[in-house]
C-alpha cells in the first residue's frame, strides 16, 4: 500500500468506534434511565478498540503519519469526549416524577433553575404512568446563588 493512503484497517476500526459511539449515544437519549450502563459497554469497546488499533499498528508497522494519524484519533474516544464537552448542557443535578391533577409531572433540576413538564396523556390510579413520554414545558424557576426565586416563567 502507497504511503501516503490510509490503512484499510485503521479505517474499519475508525468507523465501527464511531458507529458504536452513535449508537451508544442515541441510546442513552432515549433512556437515560440506563445511560451508565450503556456508556459501560462503551467504555468495554474502547479498550477493544484501542487494543486492536495497537495491534494492527505494531503487526504491520504502521507509519502514522498524515492520515493514519488521523484515523488512529478517530479510532480512539479522544474525538466522542471532545464532542462531548463542546456541546454539553448544563449538568442535570437532580430530576423527579411524580402524580399531581391527573397528569405527571417532571421535575428536573440544574445549578440555577427548575424546569416542570406535565405528561401529555393523563393518569389515573389505575394507570400512574402516561402511555407515551410526551411532556411539555409548562413552567421554569430561576433561582439565584442563594436559593432564592429570581423569576418564574410560565409556559402554556
Amino acid at each position: 500500500m502507497n504511503r501516503n493512503n490510509p490503512n484499510l484497517k485503521l479505517l474499519t476500526i475508525s468507523i465501527i468506534n464511531l458507529l458504536l459511539e452513535d449508537f451508544i449515544w442515541s441510546l442513552t437519549k432515549t433512556d437515560q434511565s440506563a445511560s451508565l450502563g450503556y456508556m459501560l459497554i462503551l467504555i468495554i469497546g474502547w479498550i477493544i478498540l484501542v487494543i486492536a488499533t495497537g495491534i494492527i499498528i505494531y503487526k504491520d508497522k504502521i507509519k502514522l503519519k498524515f492520515w493514519n494519524l488521523l484515523l488512529f484519533i478517530f479510532s480512539t474516544p479522544i474525538p466522542f469526549i471532545l464532542f462531548i464537552s463542546i456541546t454539553s448542557e448544563e449538568p442535570i443535578v437532580g430530576t423527579q416524577e411524580y402524580n399531581k391533577n391527573k397528569h405527571r409531572i417532571k421535575e428536573i433540576t440544574y445549578k440555577n433553575r427548575k424546569e416542570y413538564s406535565t405528561s401529555v396523556d393523563s393518569t389515573s390510579e389505575d394507570y400512574p404512568v402516561p402511555l407515551n413520554e410526551n411532556y411539555h414545558l409548562d413552567s421554569i424557576i430561576y433561582y439565584n446563588e442563594n436559593g432564592n426565586i429570581i423569576k418564574t416563567t410560565h409556559l402554556k
